[in-house]
């Protein structure tokens, strides 16, 4: 029999807040990025360096033209997911959009996917435990993240501010679920 384990990772600098938290996140999207030309899109047109992103579920924050800020993760050399605030999503596809033609790329907004992050003392144990993850992985630059899907959520590790949080991303039934589990755990509603 093969043990494979699903690792998961936390920052090694940041803290976490003594208060457990869960707030709910409805100001920021998920847009899926996908196609054989990803790659040389996210270098060439956005400038951003993909050489930290090594691995599956690696991510590194970025910004763009405005100053907006926003997060990809790599799936593939041909799939991404950014997480972007909702008021900026349009820039990023508008971006996308004008350079469709240059490069075989689709951008999909994930309108049926919910978030909500959560942080505090008990939030890494908690998301080790609930998710079947295996710690291992120490992030060391602030600017990367990591991300992991464990069944129907996508658990995302990453540094705001100075402080360690974790984002659960998910159908909004399947994460109403998890609000009601992790708030019997002692995680406030924010």
């Amino acid at each position: 029999m093969t043990f494979s384990a699903s690792m998961f990772a936390k920052h090694r600098q940041g803290t976490a807040p003594a208060l457990n938290t869960l707030a709910l996140d409805s100001a920021q999207l998920v847009l899926d990025f996908s196609g054989f030309e990803t790659t040389p899109f996210l270098n060439q047109v956005l400038g951003i360096n993909l050489n930290k992103l090594l691995a599956p579920g690696l991510g590194v924050k970025g910004q763009l033209a405005s100053g907006a800020a926003f997060t990809v993760y790599y799936f593939s050399e041909t799939a991404y997911r950014f997480v972007i605030e909702q008021n900026h999503a349009d820039e990023l596809q508008n971006l996308v959009e004008a350079h469709h033609s240059d490069y075989d790329i689709e951008l999909v907004a994930r309108k049926d996917l919910s978030m909500s992050t959560l942080s505090g003392e008990q939030a890494f144990d908690t998301i080790i435990k609930q998710f079947g993850l295996t710690p291992g992985l120490r992030l060391s630059d602030e600017q990367v993240c990591y991300g992991r899907q464990s069944g129907e959520v996508f658990v995302t590790s990453l540094l705001a501010g100075d402080l360690q949080q974790y984002q659960l991303i998910a159908q909004t039934d399947t994460l109403n679920k998890w609000h009601q589990q992790l708030q019997e755990q002692g995680f406030s509603l924010n």
